[in-house]
């Protein structure tokens, strides 16, 4: 049997792709923690971390009220809000955010709360539905 270049690429790429993995399971504990981002028209307005045993809530103001984003035990759901305010409530039907790259978002008042960071585990799936 010889090898061809394209083989030895496959071999290469796949070998990469495996060390990759396993260095992405090696990153240090900080890279565990996971931050709830805020932002309200496009611009980051605060950024808060998702710590167990953590209980709060934050009221954001809009325009025409406050929206409240209640954190607790490490996730972050929105509240119901009014009609007015949020005329089909579809941000708080999503329910809560707790791994990373979950997103909820306030379409008519261009509110989108993010969950970024967390380990290697809440990224990737190894189970496909």
């Amino acid at each position: 049997m010889s090898w061809k270049k394209g083989d030895l690429l496959v071999i290469a790429a796949v070998l990469a792709a495996a060390l990759l993995l396993l260095g992405m399971r090696a990153l240090p504990a900080a890279a565990e923690e996971r931050v709830l981002q805020i932002e309200l028209n496009g611009e980051r307005i605060q950024e808060i971390a998702l710590k167990e045993n953590d209980v709060q809530t934050i009221t954001i103001p809009l325009s025409k009220g406050n929206a409240i984003v209640e954190i607790e035990n490490g996730r972050a759901r929105m509240l119901p809000m009014s009609r007015e305010l949020c005329p089909q409530g579809i941000c708080s039907h999503v329910g809560w955010a707790e791994n990373s790259g979950d997103i909820i978002v306030c379409l008519p008042n261009r509110l989108v709360l993010t969950v970024v960071g967390g380990s290697v585990e809440d990224v990737l799936d190894g189970v496909t539905q």
